[in-house]
């Protein structure tokens, strides 16, 4: 703790504002906002997938477009990490200088170049990254039939195993 000021020292101190009234102001008491994400779904009450992910402010997102994947798109487990993602920057970043980006999208360089065009057509600021440059790194464990399937992100040497 600092002092008797009821704040615990932590990585995520630095989610916290010093703008008074701010939801996440810092003083005594308050919680820093997380951006955890681990996700359970669940088909007529039982669990069909399990996954969750690093990556910061990118988690919700990256944890999406993953679930797109698997359920609308019909991917395998790891297909569906592999799968290239895109990730906006148009929110107040819960780190460091609390940066705000507004209309900045990031796309990895495999999504299409007649896909990438079309934002930046309707006013967005694209930037093109490396193939696979998305800072999440999913992990997901599918459970069909008494069988279980994984998948691991290779954009931060992410492995799965079980038996």
């Amino acid at each position: 703790m600092a002092g008797d000021t009821g704040i615990a020292f932590g990585t995520r101190l630095q989610s916290l504002v010093t703008v008074a009234g701010h939801p996440n102001e810092l003083k005594g008491g308050k919680r820093p906002r997380v951006t955890l994400s681990p996700t359970l779904i669940l088909k007529d009450g039982k669990p069909v997938y399990a996954l969750s992910t690093p990556g910061a402010d990118n988690q919700d997102q990256a944890l999406l477009q993953v679930i797109l994947n698997l359920i609308e798109f019909d991917m395998t487990a790891q297909e569906a990490v592999e799968a290239p993602r895109f990730q906006t920057q148009h929110f107040y970043s819960s780190f460091a200088m609390h940066e705000f980006v507004p209309g900045k999208l990031n796309l990895e360089s495999r999504i299409p170049k007649v896909t990438a065009d079309q934002p930046a057509n309707l006013g967005h600021i694209v930037s093109v990254t490396g193939p696979w440059s998305n800072l999440s790194a999913p992990v997901v464990i599918k459970i069909g039939n008494g069988v279980l399937e994984g998948g691991a992100d290779p954009r931060r040497s992410r492995f799965i195993f079980g038996r």
